[in-house]
């Protein structure tokens, strides 16, 4: 999905690495007088699920890693997942795969890999032709296009989209939360509302607490937009208590923070104060540093206007570390 309004939803970073691929090795099998190499054999049936579902495993630890902002170890086990579903012509397997793959490019901002990937992703799923599949391959695809501040050619993608995700709400739900994210770009608030409220009901029926938890973030950011500063608040509340319950450490970490800017706008210094200091804790305990680096700069001036001294002192002392490496 993309929504970083409050530019602390998703981190940045850059990472060399280079996928392992899995090498299979066959065994030959002695039997009377007669060699035969399994190479040339082809897969019993047995083999071919259990590889799927070697690939399907390689594919949730990648979630989790890329959940995370573990963008080496995603890239590693997508590729791993990848190169399993193609040694058995696993075509769905194969494209969900590619898709993954481009979406940590993405996250990398790697966008000439990320294009790569994405791109022959689509060009599978229009092969292979399940409408679902090529709706996510086109929001994916839009994420990039926005990323890199198309927002016309985004949006066309996304629009072609809703019209094939009809039947699956979880694709349905993210396209709407994409168009939301680019309607609100454009200004146009009640469009932006409209999409995300969609994206939110499903995402809340079907319990997906961290997609939900992304629609609310951004309605929070509408909100501010808005100057509905009251309301704000209250959607990045909710957003915080779905990212708790999906326990996504990283969403955790940009709705405390977004808490804390909408409070420090509305004056409500100490408590500003207090969720910065939240949001420095867990940015520290993900080993973000530029995130951590953006909450001390606040955190110094706020611990100032407060009189807080020997805050003052500490918070300085870290913020002059890191800005020295």
């Amino acid at each position: 999905m993309i929504g970083i309004l409050f530019g602390t939803r998703a981190g940045r970073g850059r990472s060399a690495f280079t996928i392992r691929r899995l090498m299979r090795w066959c065994f030959v099998f002695v039997a009377i007088a007669m060699v035969s190499a399994c190479s040339s054999m082809p897969k019993r049936p047995g083999e071919v699920v259990a590889t799927k579902n070697e690939a399907a495993e390689y594919s949730r630890l990648a979630d989790g890693f890329l959940a995370a902002g573990q963008y080496a170890s995603a890239l590693q086990y997508y590729g791993e997942a990848l190169t399993s579903n193609l040694s058995v012509d696993n075509i769905e397997g194969s494209i969900v795969a590619r898709s993954s793959l481009g979406r940590v490019y993405l996250a990398l901002r790697q966008f000439n890999d990320a294009e790569r990937e994405l791109g022959d992703a689509l060009e599978d799923a229009r092969a292979f032709g399940k409408t679902a599949l090529i709706a996510l391959c086109l929001s994916n695809l839009g994420e990039l296009r926005y990323a890199g501040s198309d927002k016309e050619s985004a949006d066309t993608l996304f629009a072609e989209a809703e019209a094939l995700a009809v039947g699956n709400e979880a694709v349905v739900a993210l396209v709407a939360h994409n168009r939301g994210v680019v309607a609100m770009a454009r200004g146009d608030y009640a469009a932006a509302e409209a999409f995300l409220g969609k994206s939110a009901s499903l995402n809340e029926r079907a319990r997906r607490q961290r997609e939900l938890a992304s629609d609310r973030y951004v309605l929070a950011s509408v909100a501010n937009a808005r100057g509905d500063l009251a309301g704000a608040l209250v959607w990045a509340g909710k957003a915080l208590a779905s990212d708790k319950a999906a326990e996504n450490a990283p969403g955790i970490g940009a709705d405390l923070e977004a808490l804390a800017q909408l409070n420090h706008k509305a004056g409500h210094d100490e408590l500003a104060f207090n969720l910065y200091r939240r949001a420095f804790g867990v940015w520290l305990s993900l080993n973000r540093e530029p995130d951590g680096e953006r909450c001390l700069a606040v955190l110094v001036d706020l611990a100032t206007s407060l009189g807080k001294e020997s805050y003052i002192a500490r918070y300085r002392a870290l913020l002059d570390k890191i800005q020295a490496r």
